[in-house]
């Protein structure tokens, strides 16, 4: 993370918020579409500087943000989950199902030919030959999102009856992962930016949204070797982390050429720092939650807490992501200033 003067507090509005507030959509066309996506990044910048600009958002005369996005539907749709996409939110890929017989026959593609990986190369084309420069990445999803997306939930189950047909499908969603990496980053320069703003881009960082959802023991088992894969194919390596890090925060610490972990709300931050060690950048998000329902005051209490656990705060930073429509404005507003006051570095 680049040296600041305070710990830095980011902020992330979801689309709901975007459409409701501007008629901006995150349908189909923002991600299939170059053009429209950097007309209407412009316009969120002018809307955030009109809105915000009094504590440092937005911009009021941006320059063109040549950004290539998908999200973490990308993988899955290659094999065939179909993505739903709607104007008030992130793209979502519906999983396969699939028996394990047909997950056992699935071969790596060459994803350079397949889509949509094939489109969003040509966007990346058009982009650098319209603005000399491509922003952003793919999103290579997680591990076990990907396992789950093929298989479905039956895989908590197959963790327990059938832990080789699971070592099997991890490992080749790990490649897939790998070759994805491996063909964007030469391109992009980055594998972080399609995961988290708050991770130096050029950090290859998997967001385990789903591992929340097993033990630590299990992530032990069917987690950590595979992030371990990962993280030797491609490093340095961060982890975005979504809900409470607490049960797996020790198996983390086991990963390789670790240098960046995010971690959501409910998360014992200061617990999580010293397992993890000083020089693990660390990522510490407040409760859209909160944010949307809690007062000012408590917000306040929420961003001061979250720094006073954060040490050292050279390498840490905050963010209030997920901010969905009616999110009180002066919400927003004190959790930066906040960050700017109780926040600052000696």
């Amino acid at each position: 993370m680049t040296q600041a003067k305070q710990v830095p507090l980011g902020v992330g509005f979801y689309p709901d918020w975007w459409f409701k507030n501007y008629g901006i959509s995150f349908g189909r066309e923002y991600y299939y579409a170059s053009a429209y996506r950097v007309e209407a990044q412009a316009k969120m910048q002018k809307a955030l500087h009109e809105r915000f600009g009094d504590v440092g958002l937005g911009s009021p005369d941006p320059e063109p943000r040549p950004l290539i996005t998908f999200g973490m539907p990308l993988l899955p749709a290659v094999f065939g989950c179909e993505v739903v996409f709607e104007d008030a939110a992130v793209p979502w890929a519906n999983p396969a199902n699939l028996s394990k017989a047909a997950c056992d026959k699935l071969t790596r593609p060459d994803l350079s030919t397949v889509s949509p990986v094939k489109e969003m190369l040509a966007q990346m084309d058009d982009l650098k030959s319209t603005y000399g420069k491509v922003v952003g990445d793919l999103n290579v999803t997680g591990v076990q999102n990907l396992a789950l997306k093929l298989r479905g939930e039956e895989l908590y189950i197959d963790y327990f009856e059938d832990p080789d047909f699971c070592h099997r499908l991890l490992t080749f969603c790990s490649e897939c992962i790998i070759d994805l990496w491996q063909l964007v980053y030469p391109i992009t320069g980055t594998g972080a930016m399609d995961v988290t703003p708050m991770c130096d881009p050029s950090i290859f960082c998997v967001p385990n949204c789903t591992v929340e959802q097993i033990s630590g023991d299990t992530y032990a088992a069917f987690g950590l070797p595979y992030d371990n894969m990962l993280a030797e194919a491609c490093h340095p390596f961060g982890i975005h982390h979504c809900g409470s890090l607490n049960a797996v925060v020790e198996q983390y610490a086991k990963v390789k050429n670790l240098v960046f972990v995010e971690a959501g709300f409910g998360t014992d931050f200061a617990r999580a720092r010293r397992i993890l060690g000083p020089e693990v950048a660390f990522n510490a998000r407040i409760s859209p939650v909160l944010m949307k329902n809690g007062t000012p005051g408590e917000v306040e209490a929420a961003v001061k807490d979250a720094i006073d656990q954060g040490a050292p705060l050279h390498n840490y930073s905050i963010d209030i992501v997920g901010l969905t429509h009616g999110v009180p404005d002066e919400n927003v507003r004190v959790a930066r200033k906040t960050a700017m006051t109780h926040g600052k570095l000696d």
